[in-house]
């Protein structure tokens, strides 16, 4: 087939650009995979906000909010060498109600317009009826991390 100059450059672009929005989706996939995975490996049961500030006030315990995105890598950090730990586990069940932002939610707009949220990972302390206690900082270190909740 004998076609002219600028119908062989327009295949090229397609076909790369073809391959490069697989190999974006195929990224995005991956990474939400390993994401999903990482939750999964903390055994923590991570409620929708609403449900999670019910829980709180029945319970009489402030909410840590984990505002994250499930194909963040640093998110996935957090919650695969940090929230997997022990101490850090008995420190979040016993004192809070857990729930999860995630940043692909509906909720997470107005989330982040109410509590000035502008990255992820952001852990707030948040009062049964959703006041802003405190800001969590954020540490990979286990046992800091722990101490942090904890004051």
């Amino acid at each position: 087939m004998n076609l002219p100059q600028w119908n062989k450059r327009a295949l090229w672009i397609g076909l790369i650009a073809i391959i490069a929005m697989g190999g974006y989706f195929g990224q995005v996939a991956w990474q939400t995979q390993r994401g999903e995975a990482a939750l999964k490996a903390t055994a923590l049961e991570f409620l929708p906000l609403e449900q999670a500030l019910g829980v709180a006030k029945a319970q009489g315990k402030p909410v840590l909010v984990d505002f994250s995105a499930i194909w963040c890598p640093t998110c996935r950090v957090l919650h695969a060498e940090v929230f997997t730990n022990v101490i850090v586990k008995r420190a979040i069940t016993t004192g809070f109600v857990l729930s999860r932002v995630d940043y692909e939610s509906p909720e997470a707009r107005a989330f982040m317009q109410r509590y000035a949220v502008q990255g992820f990972p952001t852990l707030l302390v948040l009062s049964s009826d959703g006041q802003l206690l405190r800001r969590v900082p954020v540490s990979f270190d286990p046992a800091i991390f722990a101490a942090t909740l904890g004051s």
